[in-house]
């Protein structure tokens, strides 16, 4: 508890301290999906708020869920780039127990400004609605599996260190090949799609919000089977490849070499 408080505070200081970066990643990200949504309407009549309120939930899990595995692997770098990797794991905290607390900071934080930035955008296109408890349970299932992207990153900064350009690329993939701005209907690309993290979490909300699907509804159509899965898979090739990473560069002595 001590380790999680510390790394929650870090995370307020952080804020604190480079609010003026987080006025313009906000500034950025709103202009950019109101663009976004004037070149919908532009291109189809039919795209009306239910199609704005499909695109909005996408584009709000895309942001807080992919910022927080890009931050989470990018922590490491930073703390390779910094030459204080090695005093983290040297220290008397299991390197878990500080990259988890670590990991929740980031996603109370993001998580927040990504609530932040959906419910302004909401409010301004005229399709705020109430959030229901078990969009926050699938929302949260969908973070998880996330975290496990993040984690398995990690564990490939721990032996490479030089990875930013692969995270770089997870993080723009997944906001074309998840359906996240728009449902994807291409046969391929809708496979593809399904053994990515946050497309099941993705159609989970939109069948909430646009078809008030319940949980019953959710479990028969398998969106419900399928996020579970697919969050476990991720949380289990995290775990694999972050203790991999911590093993494979204490055996070669890199966590010292930036």
């Amino acid at each position: 508890m001590t380790v999680l408080g510390a790394e929650i505070k870090r995370s307020v200081q952080l804020t604190r301290s480079y609010w003026m970066e987080y006025v313009s990643d906000f500034v950025l990200y709103a202009l950019g999906f109101l663009l976004l949504i004037a070149v919908f309407r532009a291109a189809a009549i039919e795209y009306g708020p239910e199609g704005t309120l499909s695109s909005l939930l996408g584009y709000v899990t895309w942001k807080i869920c992919a910022s927080v595995l890009a931050r989470i692997a990018l922590n490491v770098s930073d703390d390779a780039r910094a030459g204080t990797l090695e005093q983290t794991f040297i220290t008397g905290t299991p390197p878990w127990t500080l990259y988890l607390s670590r990991s929740f900071g980031i996603a109370v934080d993001y998580g927040l400004r990504g609530i932040l930035l959906g419910a302004i955008l909401a409010l301004i296109l005229g399709i705020l609605r109430p959030v229901p408890m078990l969009a926050v349970g699938v929302f949260l299932l969908t973070l998880v599996g996330a975290l496990g992207v993040g984690f398995a990153l990690a564990g490939l900064v721990l032996v490479y260190k030089q990875v930013r350009g692969m995270i770089n690329l997870i993080w723009q993939t997944l906001v074309f090949f998840t359906g996240a701005l728009a449902p994807l209907y291409h046969p391929v690309l809708s496979a593809v799609a399904k053994l990515l993290p946050l497309s099941w979490g993705i159609d989970s909300l939109r069948a909430i919000f646009l078809d008030n699907a319940d949980l019953a509804s959710l479990w028969q159509q398998g969106l419900l089977v399928g996020l579970l899965i697919n969050t476990a898979v991720y949380v289990t090739l995290g775990l694999l490849l972050f203790t991999w990473g911590e093993r494979r560069a204490r055996m070669l002595g890199v966590l010292a070499h930036y």
